[in-house]
Order: structure tokens, then sequence, then C-alpha cells
């Protein structure tokens, strides 16, 4: 599309809506001080600020760096794991921030970033004399205990501090920092949804739900909640391999 002369602003916003390091790059500059008024915390926010000309310099130097097509060794990942979880949860989110009248923009971002922190929890346990394997338990906890062990600190925590550096709004900062925590709010609930939804199509230990949430949520039955799931799984697939 870069080498293209006909792509405009929106077709750019379509792909960040797809890349997690790429969004996190793009955001990282339109809350830098040159142009930051005041933290920009959705993908629409940050096209507007940015402009064309700057969108496609930041989407060379992220592309160029290929962050994400690498595997994530210590978690066990193929390549292409942390996209599709990131994708996955993002739509899931704002699915969910649909059904309760919430921000589908923040919603769609937190979802998106949420597992951020697994890049530099990757990168430091490849550079242990002995790399570890983290070990993966259950949705609740993902692999929170190893990556304690590793650095006394979980991905959720990491990635929270990553995204406050890059002056994300405080509000999302604090959501994905809660990840592991019972959601207390909206955008919370959203993104446990987010979480939720990923977990049931990519992990291998299937999801237990919080019925607290799912009631709040107005989910009343299982099947509403498989319906869900699949409603997410078909629009990520569109949103993937568009026609």
């Amino acid at each position: 599309m870069l080498r293209q002369a006909d792509y405009t602003a929106g077709d750019l916003a379509d792909h960040l809506r797809m890349d997690p390091t790429l969004a996190a790059g793009v955001m990282a500059v339109a809350n830098s001080a040159f142009f930051s008024r005041s933290p920009c915390g959705s993908i629409d926010e940050a096209v507007n600020r940015l402009g064309t000309v700057q969108l496609t310099r930041i989407f060379s130097q992220v592309l160029s760096s290929a962050a994400l097509a690498h595997p994530l060794r210590a978690y066990g990942l193929p390549a292409d794991a942390l996209w599709r979880r990131s994708v996955l949860a993002a739509v899931g989110a704002e699915m969910a921030a649909m059904r309760q009248g919430e921000d589908r923009s923040a919603a769609y971002m937190v979802g998106l970033l949420h597992l951020i922190g697994l890049l530099v929890l990757n990168r430091l346990g490849l550079q242990q004399p002995v790399p570890p394997k983290l070990q993966y338990v259950d949705f609740n906890r993902e692999w929170t205990g190893d990556e304690n062990k590793l650095c006394g600190l979980n991905q959720a925590a990491l990635g929270a501090e990553l995204l406050r550096q890059l002056n994300f709004p405080e509000a999302m900062v604090t959501v994905v920092s809660r990840q592991y925590h019972d959601p207390v709010e909206g955008l919370e609930c959203s993104l446990y949804l987010g979480r939720l939804v990923r977990s049931a199509l990519c992990d291998p230990v299937p999801p237990v739900a919080n019925p607290k949430v799912l009631q709040r949520l107005n989910f009343t039955s299982d099947r509403q909640l498989e319906d869900f799931i699949a409603d997410v799984r078909e629009e990520t697939q569109r949103l993937i391999n568009p026609a």
C-alpha cells in the first residue's frame, strides 16, 4: 500500500486497527511533546493529529523492524500468536463496549495493546543464561506465575508502564494493568470480555468466566456467550481477510 499513491489517512487507520506494535508506535508520536496537546487514546484521533505524511513515515519505520514477525520463544508461541490474540481481544472488547454503551475506540485500543508486555518479557527471558519456558496456567492467571519469578512483574504491569511512558490516558493504562483483577467498571469489563473471547479461541485451557461480569454485560445463558464469541470470530476474520 505504501508503494501506491492513492491511499489516505483512513486507509492507514484501517491497518493500525490490525497491528498492536504499529499502533503503539503511532501513539508514541501522537502523544509526544511535539504533537501532544492532551493524551491521545484512539486511533482516529491519532490519525487526525498526525496526518498522512507523518503516519507514512511511522509505518515505514515500524514495519521495517517487524517486531511481531518473530516467535515469542519464552512463551512457546509462534510468530503470529501475539497479533492474532491482540486483534481478537480488540474486536471482542469493542463489541462488549457496544453492549454497554461505552467508548468503542478506547475499548478497541486496550484490547489491541493489552498483551504488549509479552514483548518485553520475551526479550528479557531470552537474555537469561538458560532461557525460561513460561508456563500458561489458566485464563485468570495466564503466565503471571513464571513472569513474576523472572522479573518480579507480570506482563500486565510492564505493558501498562509502557503505555504510561507513551502518554496514553491514565484510565486506559489502569485497565491494562488490572486485566488480571476482577473488573469494576465499563472499560475493564470490555477488556475482560475481549480477553475471554481471545482465550476461548486461542488458549489451551478453556476459560471459566466470571458470572457477575457476564450478568453485567447481559449474558444470561451459555448460548448467548457462544454466539458472541462466534460473532467476534467472524468480524475478526472479516478484518483479517477483507473481501
